[in-house]
């Protein structure tokens, strides 16, 4: 397959998977100059990636273990500065304007702030369950029992519940 092939490849599955990275992004930051970092350095590491990917999982399985990973090496570094330039134009929809499009409700703001108080574990699993994966999308990509899956997920509504309530 030709460079070019490959790229408007992984610009169309890109698009078609921006709304679980930019979910993903903004649990793990709290700017939006930070969000649009992140979700650079996932695209990079999506793009590094992609040549190896197999199909031995779900595209979106895929996406999402490299989003979570790199998230959570994000948060830990707390790197700035954007380490992808030259994808910018994604199909003429910057990131930028992926962000503009977010729902900004003071709830989901809640929402998003319970969510940062979690641990990085507990976090990528709302994460993925928010996002509609089955208990068993879930267990796979994260490398848990389903039954362990939908255990977390109680006890993570529980304290997100808490959590909000205190918020309030």
């Amino acid at each position: 397959m030709a460079d070019n092939d490959i790229q408007e490849q992984f610009l169309s599955i890109l698009e078609e998977n921006i709304g679980m990275i930019i979910k993903i992004s903004r649990a793990y930051t709290k700017v939006v100059q930070d969000r649009e970092d992140l979700i650079n350095d996932i695209t990079l590491e999506l793009w590094k990636s992609f040549k190896h990917f197999k199909g031995g999982s779900k595209i979106s399985t895929w996406i999402y273990r490299v989003a979570l990973n790199t998230s959570m090496n994000y948060k830990r570094k707390k790197t700035s500065g954007s380490l992808f330039s030259y994808f910018n134009d994604l199909k003429e929809k910057d990131t930028y304007s992926w962000l503009m499009e977010e729902d900004n409700s003071p709830e989901l703001e809640i929402l998003y702030n319970c969510i940062d108080e979690l641990n990085e574990i507990n976090k990528a699993i709302i994460l993925l369950y928010l996002d509609d994966n089955s208990h068993d999308e879930i267990s796979e990509i994260m490398g848990i029992s389903k039954t362990n899956v939908g255990t977390r997920i109680s006890r993570i509504k529980e304290q997100i519940k808490n959590l909000a309530i205190s918020k309030i």
